[in-house]
């Protein structure tokens, strides 16, 4: 494979071994591991998401381990272990429940899961086969996906300038003070924030603002999430990538929802109208019945277009993985320690093959099932886990579509068993688990390519980290499975009290596929949009996954991506509006200041914006653990909409300054209006262009 990061250096340099794996680090992420675990399971069963473990992981080990003079590395490993306890509860959340649901709701169910306390076993066993998987099949793509694509990684990036910041190489270095300032000024921000606006925090105004404009058949929805961990991300992915994802929003749910409503018409009953009202619930049933599809088809086109790509390489990356590249043999050199992975051997995957059928034989009873459900699982754990690893480098775990990939999962396993004639009881319950197990395994897989990104960074031990991912599934496979027997048992899944709605969506899926209640058309539709995309070269995925995202997340992604882009071009207008003309600059001097203004500018924007990403997270575990406590923090009964727009605009105005403070000090009014000036007539004339062009 050729190399295409010769200047790339770690911070930690791979001849430097310093303590990475050891005793206490384990101890300490298994703990956490568990704790994540636990409190994601009760978030995400009651209202169908989970909050990313990353940054929280990493500030509780920063805490215990800094005070025990632990390493850098160690911390690091330590991270890299409790954040699984988070990515397996979704995997099993977001699928095993649905086969309760199957059983209680439907006449057709899932026969034998009245108690999920009888079949923990199986539930055990799923997770932790799915989640191993993820692991494995993540090793041979790790050169891939972070060393040549170079995607952004938002979570992993911004846990590594955490941990640079925060922790000096050795002894002998201190700390940056600047960088700390800036990470903790902002974490305490997004702390605040999200306490202040969760409906399980204090609750003083709504998180997302979103309504219906119009009645009749013409209408039109908007939405923005007041969250700046998301303002963070789009900071972070910059403004062409979340320009991209915006777009796939505006397609989703700006244009298609309302020509559904228009030419279909607006639904008039469904579990979103039920809990939402006519109106905005409408939108989100016409999302849940049609437009969901539409972006399900255009992420799995995109990953098949992706791995076409990509083939090459991982062929190559399977290939060093087992260990039968062209270079090995007994007088092969050893990779150096930032370039060791763990050797992939065929049997561990025959060996979970083998022990998949038993469990399918014994739920479904039927050979033909069995061989077809295993097969299915291998194939589309491969598929999916690289989908969702490529996913997580470009939108992040908190934002990576598990969801889609599992729904599409189900279609395929669904389709092939009906035609093969697996009757709705058989059928339903081998797909939903055949689901379960990719789906714990694109969990993983996301959250393992952010781990193995900031070791990248750190200059960790890819062997060491992967270890590290095992001891953390195992660690969460053997406790959250109870953790979710007893939240039924106390609180009932299905039921008000806890809802499941990703189960339920799951669930509905399998149901509608061997009842023939499933919407084609526009899955097709999501394949035909995918297909315009590639033969225009757009990046397909990120397109595709504004389509499935709730508009409400794409658009405060674009904000922080306009933040980005605007500093950045206020820094260029400065330098060649001002700069030049007072300094007498020639234009390799305008260069060279312009691209040591946006560096400085691309530094402080990921440190401030992984500290608002870090307060969201951290406050988002605890107040789980504050709702499975069952206490109230909320001050008022109805939140309000205005205080949340108004705090939020001022985050916005907040963050520019930051950003370019330096800069605004040194400005007079009238040369600030000058470089402003400048920016608005660039982009007027950049409009024009488009235009003549078309």
């Amino acid at each position: 494979m050729v190399d295409n990061d010769k200047e790339f250096e770690p911070y930690i340099p791979a001849d430097n071994y310093m303590a990475e794996m050891t005793v206490r680090v384990i101890i300490i992420g298994v703990i956490l591991a568990v704790v994540m675990g636990a409190a994601n399971a009760y978030l995400g069963l009651y209202v169908g998401m989970t909050v990313s473990a990353t940054i929280p992981a990493m500030v509780m080990s920063i805490a215990i381990l800094k005070f025990m003079r632990g390493t850098i590395l160690e911390i690091n490993i330590s991270k890299a272990i409790a954040v699984a306890g988070e990515a397996l509860a979704a995997g099993i959340i977001f699928t095993i429940p649905a086969l309760l649901i199957l059983y209680s709701k439907y006449t057709a169910g899932a026969a034998g899961w009245a108690n999920l306390m009888d079949n923990i076993g199986i539930i055990i066993v799923v997770a932790l086969l799915g989640g191993f998987l993820g692991i494995l099949f993540t090793i041979p793509m790790r050169k891939v996906m972070i060393e040549d694509l170079k995607l952004p990684y938002p979570e992993g990036v911004a846990s590594a300038e955490v941990l640079k910041t925060i922790m000096p190489k050795d002894d002998s270095e201190q700390a940056s003070t600047g960088g700390m300032f800036y990470i903790f000024s902002a974490l305490i921000i997004g702390s605040i924030f999200k306490l202040s606006s969760s409906e399980f925090g204090l609750n003083l105004w709504k998180e997302k603002i979103e309504g219906v404009a119009g009645t009749g058949r013409a209408r039109f929805f908007g939405g923005l999430n007041l969250s700046p961990a998301l303002l963070g991300v789009g900071i972070i992915l910059g403004h062409r990538i979340a320009s991209l994802v915006f777009m796939g929003g505006l397609i989703g749910w700006v244009i298609l929802i309302p020509l559904v409503g228009v030419f279909i018409g607006w639904p008039t009953s469904g579990d979103y109208i039920d809990t939402m009202g006519p109106y905005l619930g409408g939108v989100y049933q016409i999302w849940f019945e049609y437009t969901m599809y539409v972006g399900i088809g255009a992420i799995v086109t995109g990953g098949i277009y992706t791995l076409i790509k990509m083939r090459k390489a991982i062929v190559q990356g399977l290939k060093e993985g087992f260990g039968s590249g062209d270079d090995e043999g007994p007088d092969a050199p050893k990779p150096i320690r930032t370039e060791h992975d763990l050797k992939l051997k065929y049997w561990y995957f025959a060996v979970i093959a083998v022990i998949m059928g038993l469990l399918y034989f014994y739920v479904t009873n039927d050979l033909l099932i069995t061989l077809v459900a295993t097969v299915m699982m291998l194939i589309f754990t491969f598929f999916f886990t690289s989908i969702a690893a490529y996913l997580a480098g470009v939108v992040g775990s908190s934002n990576n579509p598990i969801s889609g990939v599992t729904v599409a999962t189900l279609l395929f396993t669904a389709i092939l068993l009906l035609i093969l004639g697996a009757d709705a009881n058989m059928g339903m319950t081998a797909t939903i688990i055949v689901g379960a197990v990719v789906c714990c395994s694109a969990a993983i897989a996301g959250d393992s390519m952010q781990e193995l990104k900031t070791g990248q960074l750190l200059g960790a031990t890819p062997y060491n980290l992967q270890i590290a991912r095992f001891l953390g599934v195992a660690a969460a496979a053997l406790t959250v499975p109870f953790v979710v027997v007893a939240l039924h048992t106390v609180y009932e899944i299905g039921s008000p009290n806890l809802p499941a709605p990703q189960a339920y969506v799951m669930a509905s899926i399998a149901r509608g596929i061997f009842l023939g209640e499933m919407n084609w058309t526009f899955f097709v539709l999501g394949v035909v949009i995918a297909l315009i995309l590639i033969y225009m070269d757009l990046p397909v995925m990120a397109v595709a996954i504004g389509i499935y995202l709730p508009f409400t997340l794409t658009l405060p992604i674009m904000i922080g991506g306009i933040l980005k882009f605007g500093t950045d071009e206020f820094a260029t207008k400065k330098v060649e509006f001002i700069d030049k003309k007072e300094e007498d600059l020639s234009s390799e001097e305008c260069t060279d200041r312009i691209s040591k203004l946006k560096k400085m500018l691309g530094n402080r924007g990921i440190l401030f914006a992984s500290g608002l990403i870090a307060g969201e997270a951290i406050l988002g575990v605890m107040i789980a653990a504050i709702v499975i406590g069952g206490i109230d923090l909320s001050l008022i009964g109805e939140a309000a909409l205005w205080p949340g727009a108004l705090v939020f605009s001022y985050l916005i105005i907040l963050l520019v300054y930051v950003l370019l403070r330096e800069m605004l000090k040194s400005m007079s009014f009238i040369q600030l209006k000058l470089v402003i000036k400048g920016m608005i007539g660039d982009t007027f004339n950049y409009v024009k262009s488009v235009g003549r062009k078309k």
